[in-house]
Parts: structure tokens; sequence; C-alpha cells
């Protein structure tokens, strides 16, 4: 494949990750061909509008300087080893300074910078000019759009370009807006400078760029291909979920594509505890009678590359101190997109023989465990008889539980409300159960493999041991809500069974928090829900289990 990249993703506003998949040596030793930072726009001065956005002895000036040589410090490594550079970008993001300078001609009548602002986009001109002036070496960029992050950018604001949600939306606008930005893009970097810009259709809606074919192929098929210009899709028509079906924008169209792959997948874990997700990534997932995976669409020619996320997304833990787990998902796909004309399992047993040196009959476990790590999140954080009901397209109960967070009844009340009126909960509960007796077998098949690395082995079988631990306090969970739930609908309380749930849960939770002993295991889960930094805690597992205590 022409494009073989990774990213590591810091969570934003938190220390960098401490990883090996921040060293080009590693990244070319698994046959990756390029290397994805981020922020190198904040680092743009646009000395050429005839200001200093980033004066001596400023705050700004201070923290530009420092953050300038760790950009220029990576780029300079990636290429040492012959990889490309590529920097992703959230678009638009400007210096504060240069928006008070000429925030008329920037913005408009809501503050934001628009992209119907013709300065906005001659501004963005003079920013790609810059950098490919200061570093010829830049490969091209990864634009994002629709999500803004500044925690590491004290300096910079901004927004997307094309509002997708919230009272700037103008559905009727969004095909000319994005088909006006991409023109932009393609001109003043694939032909200007003979760069290449990566697209990201990623946005969260299933109607929308990223997730319909028709949309998409409404707004590409308008522009003008160029061998430079490239579309990011990930596998999935929507996030990183199961449940989710295969992107069916993936080889359509007139342009190049690659496919973004995440190995440490956000919503599952992060690789706290094994999840093997390449054999569903690439062969399809069980969840799907007709399975659809990376080697359906890797003989489309237009199909050109893969992109990994190795580490990191979303936000928060749980933090890792061993990245075995997503250190296999990278291994395996780029083991795989570098010789598709294999099998999955030939690169997973290659993984097996190279990295760890088991036997056949080792590697034929370990390949069983992967295989049921999959089956366990599957069975453990999702719900079939809910999210069988969303057409493969969207899974609100795939966000009940993500991060290092546990969601309670708020997070799952369309859920609830459906299991309650077609009499599901027993059969909800029987599969968190099966998840549990899932990762009894994981963890059974973890104590018979000879691993010659004998600490190694030691810390995949805590990492077992954390996620067999934690689905029981979500099976425990998911019985007190259940009963809860029932109660507060019809008014009659199962308090025996309320009792023993609510004592299941507690007990499942010591003996999860026992696994923070162990050596090299993540930081835990936590039993409140999910908010964005500086934001207030929101209520979640726990306090929906004291609610009903």
């Amino acid at each position: 494949m022409k494009y073989l990249l990774d990213m590591v993703h810091h969570n934003p506003g938190e220390p960098p990750f401490q990883t090996a998949f921040l060293d080009p040596a590693n990244l070319v030793a698994h046959g990756y061909t390029g290397q994805v930072f981020k922020h190198i726009n904040c680092i743009a001065t646009f000395r050429t509008l005839g200001e200093d956005f980033f004066p001596e002895g400023s705050e700004e000036r201070a923290w530009l300087e420092p953050f300038t040589a760790v950009i220029e410090a990576e780029i300079s490594a990636a290429k040492a080893v012959g990889l490309q550079v590529f920097f992703h970008i959230d678009l638009f993001v400007l210096p504060k300074r240069l928006i008070e300078r000429f925030h008329d001609r920037l913005c408009d009548k809501n503050g934001r910078i628009s992209l119907d602002q013709e300065f906005t986009l001659e501004v963005h001109r003079v920013l790609f000019d810059e950098l490919f002036g200061r570093y010829p070496m830049l490969d091209g960029f990864i634009i994002r759009h629709g999500e803004t992050y500044l925690y590491d950018t004290p300096f910079h604001v901004g927004n997307g370009p094309i509002p997708l949600h919230g009272p700037y939306v103008e559905p009727e606008r969004e095909h000319d807006r994005f088909v006006k930005l991409i023109r932009f893009l393609r001109e003043a970097v694939c032909v200007r400078h003979n760069k290449t810009v990566i697209f990201r259709t990623w946005d969260w809606h299933p109607d929308k760029f990223h997730a319909s074919a028709d949309y998409y192929l409404a707004v590409t098929d308008r522009v003008e291909p160029h061998p430079n210009l490239v579309f990011s899709l990930k596998h999935t028509a929507m996030d990183f979920y199961r449940y989710i079906k295969a992107n069916e924008a993936l080889g359509r169209g007139r342009h190049p594509q690659i496919v973004e792959v995440q190995c440490q997948r956000e919503f599952e874990g992060k690789g706290a505890y094994p999840n093997y997700v390449m054999e569903g990534v690439i062969n399809g997932f069980e969840e799907f009678p007709k399975r659809i995976g990376l080697k359906d669409v890797v003989g489309n020619p237009l199909i050109q590359g893969v992109y990994t996320w190795s580490r990191g997304g979303g936000w928060y833990g749980p933090y890792l101190q061993d990245e075995f787990w997503p250190a296999l998902n990278a291994f395996v796909i780029s083991r795989w997109a570098r010789h598709p004309d294999k099998t999955e399992e030939q690169a997973l047993q290659e993984f097996c023989h190279e990295r760890l040196g088991l036997t056949d009959a080792d590697s034929a476990a370990f390949r069983r465990l992967c295989l049921l790590s999959a089956r366990a999140v599957l069975k453990g954080r999702y719900c079939e008889a809910w999210d069988r009901t969303l057409n493969g397209i969207r899974t609100p109960v795939g966000l009940w539980m993500r991060d290092d967070r546990l969601g309670g009844r708020d997070q799952l009340a369309e859920v609830f409300a459906y299991l309650y009126e077609h009499d599901l909960f027993e059969t909800a509960l029987r599969e968190k159960a099966e998840a549990v007796a899932v990762w009894e077998e994981i963890a059974s098949l973890m104590a018979s493999i000879h691993f010659p690395d004998r600490a190694l082995g030691e810390r995949l079988a805590t990492s077992v041991q954390y996620g067999l631990r934690l689905f029981r306090v979500v099976q425990a969970g998911w019985q007190v809500m259940a009963f809860g739930y029932v109660a507060d609908r019809t008014g009659q309380h199962a308090a025996v069974q309320m009792r023993a749930a609510i004592e299941f849960y507690d007990q499942a939770w010591k003996s999860y928090r026992e696994v923070a002993s162990m050596t090299g295991v993540a930081s835990l889960y936590h039993g409140y829900y999910f908010s964005l930094p500086g934001d207030p805690e929101v209520p979640g597992l726990n306090a929906t289990v004291e609610r009903y205590r």
C-alpha cells in the first residue's frame, strides 16, 4: 500500500504517553511508511501578514519556542529513518492575537471563524506556505474538521469550518461548504506545493459525510481528483464500536482512500485487558451475518493505505503500564496491510513465533484466547437485544461504558425502556453472565500457555484478571439496575434479589480493586460517568446502585 501510517493520539491536555510507538525505529520495524504528529499549525507565526503575533517577551513567545522545538525534533527523528511525516491538524485554529487583529475579516456575526470569509482561506494559504517553506521535508497534512480541542494550545482559538450540530447548522449548505473547503485544500497544498492532503471525513452523524455513502459521493464527486488528495474513512460507518456496520463509502467514488483503524479501542478498555479486534477488522465481526472486513475492500484500487492509531483516542484512562494488547493489534494490522495476500491468522501466528517465541500448540491456545477476548467484550459491554434493533448504524449502548468511566441508569435509560417493554431484561442479564463465563475460560487458557518471557506471561495474566473482575462489576451492576428499573416502573420491589445483587456488586468492586496491587496493571475504571476536563462529575453506575441500596 502507498500509505501505512501510525499516530499516537495523546490525551488532550495531559502529559504525553510513554510508548514505543513514538520511536520511529519501532514503526519501521512494524513496516510502517509514515508517522503522524499533531499541532504543527500552531507554530506558524503568520509574519507575512505584517505583524508579530508572538512578540518577544510575551507569554505566547515563551510557549511557542519550546513547542516548536518538540515538533522539529519529531520531524527530524522520523525523517532520519526514512518515514513520511504527516501532521494531523484541526481546522480552523488560529492565534488569539491574529483573531483579535483581523476579527471582522475572519469571523461571522456569531464570532466564529468563517469559511464564508475569503480572508479565512487566504490566512490558511499563508499558513501552508509558511510551514512548507520552513519544513520542506513535510509530506502533508491530515485535516480534521468538526472537533476542535485547544487544551494543548492555550494561545489559539478555533472552531470547525462546517457546523454539523448546534445553532449554526445549515444543512442545505453543507455539501457546498465541504466542496469549497476541499477544493481550497487541493489547490493550496496538492497543487501549489505538491504535498498530500488526507481529508478525514469523520463526524458522529449517521447520515452525513462519514457514515453515508450517498453524502460522501455527493461531496467528493464534485472535487477534481488529484494523486495527492486522499480521503480517510474509519472502517466502521460510525465510531469504533461493535454492532456498527462496515463503512459503505470505502472503495466508492473518484478519489484515493485510506482506512482508519484504532488499536487501543477507547470504548473497550484501551488495552487494559485483552481485546484482540483485528480478526474482526480484517475478516468482519461475528455479530453480522454477512461478515465484511478490510479483506473485502483491500483489492479495490482506490484503497491506498491504512492509518492506525496505535495508542490514544478518547480521554482519560485506563492508563497503561504495559501496552502489549494495543501493540498486538498494531502488529497484526500492519503485517497484514503489507501482505494482504496472507490471512489475519497467519499474521497473528507470526506474532506468536517472532515476538513471543511460542510453540505451535501454545500459539493455537493464544489465538483461541484472542478470539475469545473479542467475544467477551461484545457480550460484556454491549447489549445484543438492543443493539440489533439499530441496523448497524447507531449504538447508544456503546457509550454507557467509555474511557475509564461506567455509566448508570441515566446513560442506559433508552436501552432499559426497550428491554422492559419487550420483556428482555432476563436475556440481557444472561448475556452479562455469559461474558464473565468467557473471561473465566480466557483465564484458564492463559494459565495453560507457557511464555518463554515469564515476566510477560505474568503481566498478561494480570490483564486477564483485570478484565474478568471488571466485567463481574458490570454483571452485578446490570443486575442492580435491572431490578431497580422494574421496581421503578411497577412499584414492586424484588427485595431479596436486589439485596443479593448489591452484595454481589460490592464484592465485585472489592475484588476488582485488588487488581491495582498487581504488577504492570493499568489504572482502574471509575463508578462515575464521562465529562470533559473541567466540567462537573457526572453520576454513573455507583450513584445508581446507591439509589437502589
